[in-house]
């Protein structure tokens, strides 16, 4: 994109403005310099023999005190970069020049001619801001133009000898068109270069943009890969244990299941003494068919009657269970059901789902301690969110969450998180979890049926 007019305008004028105050500085220490030079040629008694030598010192004396102003002006209106660049700032680097260009024209087109008839001076000042200053094409001419003149009236006044003063002319007037010439393409190579540069450096700054893009989505692609090698890590084992469990539940209730009839059978005719101690046994008995209900449900090839339903009517069903588990524990439970689409959903497994998730998150929190459940959702999934005021979750127990039978509790089996994640993957959904010092969050995604 191109650099705006203007703007690079101000990029010179603040380069110009720059090298005034550095000029300006050089010419007042060199004019010291000449000021000793003309007292010098004062007390040799130059002044009374040519009055020229008296000229060239008020020249001198107007060039210091000239070139001292600008100097005090330029640490006056500062400017620290091109943004900050005016009119006033514009307006002293024009003067500068056209005062240097005049003073050299009256010194060269007058002074020195009564003495050695050079025009050194004012060709060296016009080259010298030619090539220091980068000015506009109108006003490096309105410069040289003006300069010129003067210069040309000046040699008519001094010089009597008409082909001398023809060929000052001829020489001035060259000297004028190159001066502007140089002045031009130096400032039109100053723009282009300008110009390049900061193109350059606006691709520079695109292409890292777009580098850093790239890098992001990368990593992010990266992040997503280890994530599902690890989800399909953690599915393999689901379904090697789904596949075990599928292979040795049937198996093991069988004897259960005769133990616990024969248990029932003999607790009827013992004394009311052994009554307690069968029912203990039989209790047993139960817990350990429950237990192997749970490691039924991990199992994917598990039957799931897949049905239209909406995600908050199987909450607002399965709340009183909730809200009676919440009064038992002493802790509270709100909830936020918002309009959710229809979803097909095996009830059975999502309220299983729920309860696993609640009773998790009461059983993580002290008296007292608030549970959320929130439904929401997006253009492409339908969420549950479960929410706890526990203490949270360390990072070293979350990279096992629904392992089964990993757990942190004294009296858990390590089934409860591990049937969750399997009814969600037997839904095509995820479970996402966030976790800090103040609780933790379950989210569970389902996909929106397209």
């Amino acid at each position: 994109m191109p650099l705006d007019e203007t703007f690079i305008e101000n990029i010179l004028t603040y380069d110009n403005f720059n090298r005034t105050r550095n000029l300006s500085i050089i010419l007042f220490l060199a004019n010291l310099i000449l000021l000793f030079i003309d007292s010098t040629n004062s007390a040799k008694g130059l002044w009374i023999i040519n009055n020229a030598y008296k000229d060239l010192f008020y020249s001198h004396v107007v060039l210091g005190l000239v070139t001292l102003l600008f100097i005090l002006v330029s640490y006056r209106v500062k400017a620290h970069s091109a943004n900050e660049i005016t009119s006033s700032h514009k307006l002293n680097v024009i003067l500068f020049a056209l005062f240097i260009l005049s003073i050299t024209a009256v010194i060269s087109g007058w002074i020195t001619q009564y003495f050695h008839g050079q025009s050194n001076v004012y060709v060296m000042a016009c080259f010298t801001i030619a090539v220091m200053f980068n000015y506009k094409p109108k006003v490096a001419a309105l410069l040289y133009g003006l300069s010129g003149v003067a210069y040309m009236i000046l040699l008519t006044i001094s010089q009597k000898d008409p082909n001398i003063r023809m060929g000052y002319y001829i020489d001035g007037s060259l000297l004028v068109v190159i001066s502007y010439f140089l002045s031009t393409v130096l400032y039109k190579l100053k723009q282009q270069e300008l110009q390049h540069k900061y193109n350059l450096e606006d691709l520079v700054t695109e292409r890292t943009k777009e580098l850093k893009a790239a890098n992001n989505s990368l990593s992010q692609e990266i992040l997503e890969r280890k994530r599902a090698e690890i989800e399909m890590a953690r599915l393999d084992r689901l379904n090697l244990i789904g596949e075990m469990a599928a292979s040795i539940s049937h198996e093991v209730r069988n004897p259960l299941t005769t133990v616990k009839g024969f248990l029932q059978l003999l607790r009827n005719k013992q004394d009311s003494r052994d009554k307690e101690h069968f029912d203990l046994m039989i209790e047993e008995l139960d817990r350990a068919n429950s237990i192997l209900s749970e490691f039924l449900s991990i199992s994917r090839t598990k039957p799931t009657m897949l049905e239209w339903h909406n995600i908050n009517d199987i909450v607002s069903a399965t709340l009183p269970l909730v809200q009676a588990d919440a009064l038992n524990n002493d802790k509270l439970c709100t909830v936020e059901l918002n309009n959710v689409p229809d979803l097909q959903l095996d009830i059975q497994e999502i309220r299983q789902l729920l309860l696993n998730l609640v009773r998790n998150g009461f059983e993580a929190m002290a008296c007292g301690g608030q549970l959320r459940i929130r439904t929401s959702f997006t253009d492409s999934e339908v969420a549950l969110v479960v929410s706890d005021e526990g203490n949270g979750i360390e990072q070293h127990i979350m990279e096992k969450l629904g392992t089964p039978f990993f757990t942190t509790k004294q009296q858990g089996t390590g089934l409860g998180l591990a049937v969750c994640y399997s009814i969600v993957s037997r839904h095509n959904g995820r479970i996402s979890v966030e976790t800090s010092p103040k609780g933790s969050t379950f989210y569970v995604y389902f996909k929106l049926s397209k």
